[in-house]
């Protein structure tokens, strides 16, 4: 024991570990996540195990300054590396994974705003690495060690302590009494397929999250947990479809992953009309994601257009826009499709050339609708013109089709969407009935400089005790209000007002704003990690009595919504989201780490915690229905995008019906 405890290769290891583990443990604290907990346990001995590892290979190093450099590099990069994630995850609300460097740019771009955005706490992660510099220094300077002399013994010793580890930090995935039976993912599933980037940071740490991330971009794996059956119609209200074909394409499919998708979606139940199917069928519909607008609108006197739109409008008040791996393109994605963006790549971007014959412009364009789209820049942050015409536009107009003047390498002045509705409007309106989706840009961050409209209502807030930062992004705010009336004005005079439903939605909260400046601005708490994600969900017409709803709801729900109050003709099961209107609506929110909120309870799901509201609780057993119904939709969701599932079924499908017409005419050859 005595040669042990003054061996320095031994000592050099343990005093690693305990810097190593210093990190996760300030990132856990800094985090929020549970110290006392069984995570925190198998980090521990997934220290022990990297610092062994690394330790065994420098002993071959003869040079101490050498040994000292890559032991430096090393802490520093696993520093760095938890320093960036919660940095992330702040910013845009994900931890970043190499699926999602892309985003990186989103951060390059505004580098200033996302360090302003970090929390005086989060610097503290650099803590160890800065302690471990002084050691490394006192050190040096008065050893009380020779250098490594290290025999065939020890390197003995450390390969069975690296073997111990590992077995241990094995066995924690594995014993039962180390699980969390309602954590939404099971840690043994989660290790082989990181697929939930909050849950796999909470439970391995950010070191072996990084590795367990490089893995799956290199050689992904997707577990799909449950089995499927026939959807049990509820009654005689339930929508009927003939899935003879699909379940004849279903038993001939050869691909194991097409096959799941196949009988996950036929399994999914089937909504029932209800009162308000087709209560505006035949209007036109206008789609507006306004950027970066969250319910700091709300202020009438500030922006009296939305507040008219308000006075002939459905308002959800607990509507929320989550923010995923690219906030603006993958919230505009799942808007118009209703299936949530994959954690782990910004989806609008990489799968741009998918295809979706549920898409809210083909259920619209199936319909008899001239549907198109609009933006007021062009396809420097997401590829519109390549993404909108595969999800079904007929005709997409950025910001250069439009003769929208705008510089996209200066990043503190946007176009205007007073512009975008001006010229937009003059095409769309052309053709009725019509269906048109807009996305404006002009509240983008930033707010910390002079802008244009920045500028232009900045003294409207003179009166207030506003930073000035809020104070420019509430003008920019402005702008897109400006906007707003311009739109109703144009459709007023072509006299199509009356006959169309305008549906407005922001894609995520002002981000570029810090906690402090959004939270002078709104009556709720947004030191809450979920609660900060609030945005307004309207639907507008003329004719709407007034009329605010409290179910909780999201961009998830806008398609299946719109497409029953439209009475399109389109599947429900194809949709993760629901019609507001069913009486089986679960009034459940899904945040993108999949934690989820509804009237009962919240569930967290990066600590596997839940908390509850009233006197109502749920059974252990509900939690994990639950749990495996999300868990399930994300998976679903993310298989289906990186197959191009529904290109491939509707091109199956195509062919079935070709070949049972080619059936029935041979039959009707053979009868004459």
């Amino acid at each position: 024991m005595k040669k042990f405890i003054h061996n320095k290769y031994f000592i050099d290891i343990l005093v690693f570990t305990a810097f190593f583990f210093g990190v996760e443990v300030i990132f856990r604290a800094v985090e929020g996540f549970a110290f006392f907990d069984w995570a925190t346990f198998r980090i521990l001995f997934s220290s022990f195990f990297f610092s062994i590892v690394l330790h065994f290979f420098i002993t071959f190093i003869k040079s101490e300054r050498i040994r000292d450099t890559i032991r430096l590099i090393f802490l520093l990069v696993v520093t760095i590396y938890a320093w960036i994630q919660t940095g992330f995850n702040n910013f845009l609300g994900v931890y970043i994974s190499m699926g999602t460097s892309s985003q990186a740019g989103a951060v390059t771009s505004y580098i200033k705003e996302f360090l302003v955005s970090y929390k005086i706490e989060y610097y503290f992660i650099l803590v160890p690495f800065i302690f471990y510099i002084i050691y490394v220094i006192l050190h040096s300077k008065n050893r009380t060690y020779p250098s490594y002399r290290v025999g065939s013994k020890s390197r003995i010793f450390s390969v069975l302590f690296a073997f111990f580890s590992s077995m241990v930090y094995v066995a924690t995935l594995y014993i039962p009494f180390m699980q969390n039976p309602i954590q939404m993912i099971p840690n043994k599933t989660l290790f082989f397929s990181p697929t939930n980037s909050s849950i796999a940071v909470n439970q391995y740490g950010t070191t072996v999250y990084g590795i367990l991330d490089i893995k799956q971009l290199l050689f992904p794996i997707y577990i799909i947990d449950g089995g499927f059956s026939d959807p049990t119609l509820e009654n005689e209200s339930t929508r009927i479809f003939d899935d003879t074909l699909w379940k004849e394409v279903t038993a001939e499919e050869k691909n194991p992953t097409l096959k799941a998708l196949d009988q996950y979606f036929l399994s999914r139940p089937i909504s029932q009309v209800n009162d308000y199917t087709g209560y505006f069928e035949g209007k036109n519909l206008i789609v507006i994601m306004m950027e970066s607008v969250n319910n700091i609108i709300l202020h009438e006197e500030y922006y009296p257009n939305f507040s008219k739109i308000l006075n002939h409008a459905w308002y959800w008040e607990n509507n929320y826009s989550p923010r995923n791996a690219c906030a603006t393109g993958d919230n505009e994605f799942s808007g118009m499709t209703s299936i949530y963006a994959l954690n782990t790549s910004c989806t609008a971007n990489v799968y741009q050339t998918n295809e979706y014959f549920t898409s809210i412009f083909n259920r619209f364009k199936n319909s008899g609708y001239t549907v198109t789209s609009y933006h007021n820049l062009d396809s420097t942050y997401y590829a519109r013109d390549i993404f909108h015409i595969h999800m079904g536009s007929m005709a997409y107009y950025d910001g250069n089709d439009l003769g929208i003047s705008f510089d996209s390498t200066n990043y503190l002045e946007w176009p205007s969407d007073v512009e975008l509705m001006e010229k937009s409007a003059a095409i769309f309106t052309q053709n009725t009935p019509f269906m048109a989706w807009i996305t404006t840009v002009t509240p983008h961050q930033p707010y910390d400089g002079d802008s244009i409209y920045g500028d232009k209502y900045f003294s409207l807030f003179d009166d207030t005790d506003y930073s000035d930062t809020l104070k420019r992004y509430m003008s920019k705010l402005k702008v897109t209000d400006d906007a707003l009336g311009v739109l109703l004005d144009t459709l007023e005079a072509k006299g199509v007002l009356a006959d169309t439903v305008i549906v407005l939605y922001g894609d995520h909260y002002p981000y570029g704003l810090v906690d402090e400046d959004v939270q002078a601005a709104v009556d709720y708490d947004v030191s809450d990690f979920y609660e900060i994600e609030r945005t307004p969900f309207v639907i507008y017409n003329s004719e709407l009595e007034p009329q605010t709803f409290s179910e909780k709801t999201s961009y998830m729900n806008i398609l299946p919504t719109l497409a029953n109050l439209f009475n399109l003709d389109y599947d429900p099961r194809f949709y993760f989201g629901e019609d507001l209107f069913s009486p089986t609506f679960s009034n459940r929110i899904v945040f993108a780490d999949s934690s989820w909120e509804d009237s009962i309870a919240r569930y967290d799901a990066r600590n596997g915690g839940v908390t509850y509201f009233g006197t109502q609780t749920y059974s252990t057993s509900e939690l994990q229905k639950i749990n495996l119904e999300i868990n399930q939709k994300k998976q679903m969701s993310k298989l289906a995008v990186t197959t191009n599932y529904f290109a491939d079924l509707e091109e199956k499908l195509a062919k079935k019906k070709n070949e049972q017409v080619v059936v029935e005419e041979n039959k009707e050859e053979i009868n004459e």
